[in-house]
């Protein structure tokens, strides 16, 4: 099977949604102490059309790679098997923020294919798969830990922006459509903003990783293309 080299850009992929993810949050966070649930899902649903074309980008390029086996050996089941569960966890956050659905449930997915990314990175450092074994193993560790975080962050999408634009009288104590957060929620939103803290710190760490990771693979691969 001929070789295709799809690597840096799948870093370079995975370092565009590390980014906007992490520009969105710190974005839709402030939108929702300024102005409120409203506000914020107009700011995440137009978050979420530059996902959900990533998402379906890599979907495919994830779906390509475990049909054709580009590379050799194991090291299609490293990098595409996480890559393509990412492109469906961005493809159904997408939909669902364009269809006023809730979110947890894609965050759970999401949660779940971080555990699986740290799993396979694991696996592959102890194998020494890798030219750079532990760069590689940090850049799982990174990405899968975002992912982790993200299911905290969905539930707090459906608590305080989403349910109230759909059924406000469903979330006593919880904000209006076009409320700003009150005091009477404080406790809780200081424990999802504790997580919500964390997940940017992996979002912005894996951003950084990948762009590193990905402009070195970059030079290599046009230096020496297949």
């Amino acid at each position: 099977m001929t070789f295709v080299d799809t690597l840096a850009f799948q870093l370079f992929s995975l370092a565009f949604v590390s980014a906007a993810l992490f520009y969105s949050g710190l974005v839709g966070y402030v939108t929702f102490l300024r102005y409120g649930p409203r506000r914020t899902f107009e700011h995440l649903r137009s978050q979420a059309v530059p996902l959900g074309g990533l998402g379906v980008i890599i979907a495919t390029i994830g779906l390509w790679g475990e049909i054709v086996w580009p590379l050799p050996g194991s090291y299609n089941i490293l990098f595409f098997d996480p890559y393509l569960l990412l492109g469906v966890v961005l493809i159904g956050y997408a939909v669902c923020l364009g269809f006023r659905w809730r979110t947890q449930y894609i965050g759970l997915l999401a949660a779940m294919t971080g555990l699986l990314s740290i799993y396979y990175g694991a696996n592959a450092y102890n194998l020494g798969l890798t030219k750079e074994p532990l760069a590689m193993f940090l850049l799982y560790v990174s990405m899968g830990c975002m992912a982790i975080f993200t299911f905290p962050v969905t539930l707090w999408i459906d608590r305080y922006v989403i349910s109230p634009l759909i059924s406000p009288e469903s979330t006593p104590g919880g904000p209006s459509p076009d409320s700003k957060p009150s005091a009477a929620m404080s406790a809780e939103v200081k424990v999802l903003f504790g997580l919500f803290l964390i997940f940017l710190l992996f979002a912005l760490g894996s951003a950084i990783a990948t762009l590193y990771i990905g402009g070195n693979a970059l030079t290599s691969h046009l230096s020496y293309a297949p």
